[in-house]
């Protein structure tokens, strides 16, 4: 949204002055002409009339849009206007600036200057007016549970043959494998512990994502095999059977929903501008929402720049779901290797 987007001409500028000045309690006016006190009629580009009890305020506000600075005796017109008409205030809007003896000379005469443009990102807040960034929202599912090395302890010395059948996801603990070693002390079952791992191989991505198919909109799956080795075998109890484990192969798939995002932090206004205080040096943000009956002033202050940000443009936000998805949704792809390119 920059000024020549929105202002086309002189005219245009003028109600563009006049339109940010709307507000309660205050008569706004375009183009109005006024007879002095010597007589002489004057035309005045924006005028604001407002009052307070008994007393009434009269401001004069002159308009140019130029392709060169304002001058000293643009100014000069601007006070003896004021002097004739008795107005209270002075103001000047221009777009290209002001020459040193303009500067100057309004200061000593308490007229106030500004500059309109276009909105800097810094002005915006980073990472600017236009925010680019992709979304993966990332969800687990096990595909296979491969315990290694295994033996097993019968407690009531007869031997049988042992089945794990795992409830991954389940909160009943009723059907769930008991953990009886020291890892009991972090993770009270088997099922449990499983869960955990295949939760951290989801944390391990969200850490560092990898951009897919060079941004585009897509689903994709990743295949990924955590060793899980225990100097000390897990010892899992299992009706009347201890089943020692010291090695677990644990294949987790990731599905990665990836979504390009664009917000334009100007489209919900009708336009926002950068106006500059050339006396006072300082710098506001000018807005006006679309559906909002007057404008908003706010100061922009300025701050160090920080390399820190939330979120910087083209940068990945990952969202991580609850729950696994359904595994054989992966059954009939074909795998291929993973390519980072960096």
């Amino acid at each position: 949204m920059k000024v020549n987007e929105i202002v086309k001409d002189w005219g245009g500028f003028e109600k563009l002055i006049k339109d940010i000045h709307q507000g309660e309690n205050i008569k706004v006016q375009h183009n109005v002409k006024l007879l002095g006190q010597s007589n002489t009629t004057r035309q005045i580009d924006v005028l604001l009339e407002h009052s307070n009890g008994p007393y009434e305020y009269k401001t004069l506000i002159e308009c140019k849009y130029w392709k060169r600075k304002v001058e000293r005796a643009n100014i000069d017109v601007l006070h003896a206007g004021m002097q004739d008409l008795n107005a209270s205030k002075g103001v000047f809007f221009t777009t290209k600036g002001y020459q040193e003896g303009a500067e100057i000379y309004a200061k000593s005469k308490g007229i106030s200057i500004f500059v309109v443009t276009d909105v800097s990102d810094e002005s915006w807040g980073k990472p600017g007016k236009i925010i680019n960034f992709y979304l993966q929202i990332v969800q687990k599912a096990i595909d296979c549970i491969e315990p290694k090395k295994t033996q097993a302890m019968f407690l009531n010395g007869i031997e049988k043959e042992v089945h794990l059948e795992l409830h991954i996801g389940s909160d009943s603990e009723n059907n769930h494998h008991l953990i009886i070693s020291k890892h009991k002390k972090k993770f009270t079952t088997l099922e449990k512990l499983i869960d955990f791992y295949a939760e951290e191989a989801l944390s391990k991505y969200q850490n560092k994502p990898v951009l897919i198919n060079n941004g585009e909109e897509c689903i994709r799956y990743v295949n990924t095999t955590l060793n899980l080795d225990f100097p000390e075998p897990l010892q899992v109890l299992k009706d009347d059977v201890v089943i020692l484990i010291p090695e677990i192969s644990l294949n987790v798939a990731l599905k990665i929903d990836q979504s390009p995002i664009t917000i334009d932090r100007s489209s919900n206004y009708l336009y926002a501008l950068s106006v500059v205080d050339y006396v006072n040096n300082q710098n506001f943000l000018v807005s006006k929402l679309k559906k909002a009956e007057y404008p908003e002033w706010q100061p922009v202050e300025d701050k160090a720049p920080s390399d820190e940000e939330s979120v910087k443009n083209g940068s990945i936000l990952t969202v991580g779901m609850e729950g696994s998805f359904d595994i054989t949704e992966t059954h009939q792809l074909k795998r291929v290797d993973l390519r980072v390119i960096k």
